[in-house]
């Protein structure tokens, strides 16, 4: 199945995410973008070929090398790049509302991975500065109430004064459920360090190489790329929004919005610094602490947004971007309401959400339509990719998942 063009690549340079993401995680982005650059000899055969290596292809790949299996993974762009869906330095993770559900094993499992990832590459990824979410009369679930090992607090409307005194202008009767296992993910971070670990065990990683056909049959898969051709036993995709390109059967079954993040400075930043302050919900909008490496608080909406396509996608921000959080920010937390810092753009894909093999395809296994929450869940997720290129099943409860 042939393959559309990706992405102008000047398109891409002119974002300068190599030097920015550098910086962001400790030099590993430029360290993966050297190394992709001059890349190991290629084997014409591989255990495992992963195409996009953002959130959940680098997860798999992390997982495949770890285990000893041969593993190709190619991305069209450079390592840990900004311009998919998990770009913007940092994502939210929360236990609280999975409780009782069929992602609650999924996300314990993830954050179970984050701390092995932490340890493996030595960088900080997961900060637990817990999740706090605002809304009226907000009660606990009987999951969350029957919950064991889950530390959870209800505040009543003095306690969330006291506590957290930067939310204010709040309707009557807004309390809030503080869940201590939430907190703060380096999503481009994580994603380096997923393919610094992988390269460290054997894995070849190949940046800047544009998958223009593949194909499977009895034997295996061929992936055809701008650089050449390869073959292995199994074909994972993980490409995020540009699936619609590598499995033309999901096109009318994905659609592609563009969102934005912004930073703000606070009139009192130690605040909302990281120990002091969690990640936060309330009703749409959401945001984070201030970083010790990147200045602001981080604001968003999650919502539909606009529909786009990745290859066409408007990347620069714009006053509308901008007045759709500092309403909120204005309303209720007026203290980080200060000058713009940096603003960014990403994308979610909605449909599914799909992780399994390929129906009517074999050898081949896919991860699509994550709806904008996926990153909370990616180190799990690649953990079960691996496990259906290496075993065929995972015990992981994905069926759910599984596409029909």
């Amino acid at each position: 199945m042939a393959i559309k063009p990706a992405l102008v690549r000047r398109d891409f340079l002119k974002l300068g995410s190599v030097a920015t993401l550098g910086v962001l995680t400790d030099g590993l982005s430029t360290t993966m973008a050297a190394e992709a650059a001059n890349p190991a000899p290629a084997r014409l055969r591989y255990d495992c070929i992963v195409l996009g290596l953002g959130a959940m292809g680098s997860a798999c790949i992390y997982q495949l090398a770890k285990r000893g299996a041969s593993v190709l993974g190619i991305e069209q762009f450079d390592l840990a790049h900004a311009l998919g869906s998990s770009g913007g330095i940092s994502r939210q993770t929360k236990v609280a509302p999975y409780l009782g559900g069929p992602y609650e094993p999924l996300i314990r499992r993830a954050n179970e991975n984050w701390r092995a990832l932490e340890k493996d590459s030595g960088q900080q990824m997961f900060h637990e500065c817990g999740w706090l979410e605002l809304a009226v009369n907000k009660q606990l679930s009987p999951a969350q109430a029957a919950s064991a090992g889950t530390r959870i607090e209800m505040l009543d409307a003095s306690a969330l004064a006291n506590r957290y005194p930067q939310f204010h202008n709040l309707p009557a009767g807004t309390n809030a459920l503080l869940d201590h296992q939430g907190g703060l993910l380096r999503s481009e971070l994580a994603i380096a360090s997923h393919c610094h670990v992988a390269l460290r065990h054997g894995a070849h990683i190949r940046a800047r190489e544009v998958v223009m056909d593949w194909t499977s049959n009895e034997a295996g898969v061929t992936v055809t790329t701008s650089r050449g051709t390869y073959r292995a036993k199994h074909l994972v995709i993980a490409a995020g929004a540009w699936n619609v390109r590598l499995i033309p059967h999901l096109r009318d079954r994905l659609r592609v919005t563009r969102l934005s993040l912004g930073w703000f400075a606070a009139e009192r930043p130690e605040i909302f610094k990281v120990e002091n302050f969690p990640i936060w919900g309330h009703g749409a909008y959401y945001g984070f602490p201030e970083l010790p490496d990147f200045p602001g608080v981080k604001v968003a909406k999650h919502w539909r947004g606009d529909p786009t396509a990745p290859d066409r996608m408007d990347r620069t921000p714009n006053a509308s971007d901008e007045k759709l959080v500092r309403d909120h920010l204005a309303k209720h937390l007026s203290s980080a309401n200060g000058t713009t810092l940096a603003f960014k753009v990403c994308m979610y894909t909605w449909g599914g959400p799909w992780l399994g093999p390929l129906p009517g395809v074999k050898h081949v296994s896919f991860i699509a339509a994550c709806n904008g929450g996926g990153f909370k869940f990616s180190s799990a997720y690649g953990e079960a990719l691996a496990d259906l290129a290496t075993d065929g099943k995972s015990e992981l409860p994905i069926e759910f998942m599984n596409p029909i």
